[in-house]
């Protein structure tokens, strides 16, 4: 069967790695970093913005060879079963074409995962906590020759599964949080990506392996710090890391940050996909819920009323809206947002988070 919109997008994965911050001499409010990377100039899609780890699907990832590998490790089918019982909005991305293959909640995962080995060499496992330990955490594993596996991976002269088969692991598929999925606006007809957001967090801050020829640089760094650079032009966040650094920006606390992403990570997705509208002083870029977004949008057609609203500023469109889910910009690094709505029971983009 062919993927429905095949033809108009391909399926990706990203993940939000956020790791603890124990420096002895810190002036932040924050007890954590993110990591994020530049892309190469030469990278096809986005060349020289920061993300998050990610990547495209692959065919491994879907694979039912990964049952017999969670079977054999002794994986209660239980476990695997509990990723897949969400109880919310499904972008069309977790819909699988055959059973044939694995679950898409479950293989979009590993593809988060192996993109961030990929990347940065960063290997995400399954371990038993014990009880001093806090829960929702996943460990990063270093003892082992990162950079061959890394290359070998990268280049297909090695499967995921084969590396985690050698290292007798399981990728840590469990403590991976779905956070949102995100689909390139329809103007960028040429590439665009449907892609799925996990988040998860690490007790420490693991040693990276850019690969040199995807990763310029790396950076851990807070949530306001990254959005302080975006906005002095130091670097250019492409525009979903932006709105999710932002709505990261206001919890200050790791800890709290898990409990959260732990306890909203089966209620589903709503798909975020941009649509535009002119405004005489800059471009508004409205999402779902707003009184803007388009009914029943189809994620293909442009916006017949991209100039309806040109001659008015961004401050009048917005005060002529009774909901508000939307991203004003000013140009490419200075954008502001507003929301006041909320949807998939998650963090708030202006911070208003009581409900948490």
């Amino acid at each position: 069967m062919i993927r429905k919109f095949a033809k108009y997008w391909r399926d990706s994965a990203s993940l939000l790695v956020l790791a603890r911050d124990r420096t002895t001499v810190h002036q932040e409010k924050y007890n954590y970093k993110v990591l994020v990377f530049k892309r190469t100039a030469k990278t096809a899609f986005m060349p020289n913005s920061v993300v998050f780890p990610g990547g495209g699907f692959d065919k491994q990832d879907a694979s039912l060879g990964w049952e017999s590998f969670f079977r054999d490790r002794k994986v209660p089918t239980s476990s695997l079963k509990a990723l897949t019982e969400v109880d919310g909005s499904r972008p069309y991305i977790f819909q699988r074409e055959s059973k044939d293959l694995l679950d898409r909640n479950i293989s979009l995962r590993l593809c988060a995962l192996r993109e961030a080995f990929e990347e940065l060499g960063v290997l995400l496992v399954k371990y038993e906590q014990n009880q001093n330990q806090e829960p929702h955490y996943s460990k990063c594993l270093q003892s082992f020759d990162v950079e061959s596996w890394q290359q070998k991976i990268h280049d297909g002269k090695a499967s995921f599964e084969e590396l985690h088969t050698a290292l007798g692991t399981v990728p840590d598929v469990f403590n991976l949080y779905e956070w949102s999925c995100w689909l390139t606006p329809a103007m960028f007809r040429t590439r665009r990506f449907e892609t799925a957001f996990y988040l998860a967090v690490l007790d420490e801050i693991p040693n990276i392996h850019p690969e040199r020829h995807e990763v310029q640089e790396f950076y851990w760094d807070t949530p306001a710090s990254l959005l302080q650079a975006h906005h002095e032009e130091k670097i250019w966040l492409a525009p979903p890391q932006t709105y999710e650094l932002t709505r990261l920006s206001y919890v200050y606390d790791i800890d709290q940050l898990a409990r959260f992403a732990a306890k909203r990570n089966l209620k589903g997705s709503t798909l975020l996909c941009p649509v535009q509208y002119n405004a005489a002083d800059g471009v508004v870029f409205v999402l779902p819920g707003d009184d803007l977004y388009p009914s029943s949008y189809d994620y293909i057609s442009d916006n017949p009323d991209l100039d309806k609203y040109g001659e008015l500023s961004k401050e009048v469109m917005r005060k002529q809206a009774k909901r508000l889910h939307r991203a004003e910009h000013k140009d490419l690094h200075h954008q502001a947002y507003f929301q006041n709505i909320i949807l998939d029971d998650h963090l708030h983009i202006q911070g208003r988070n009581d409900f948490c």
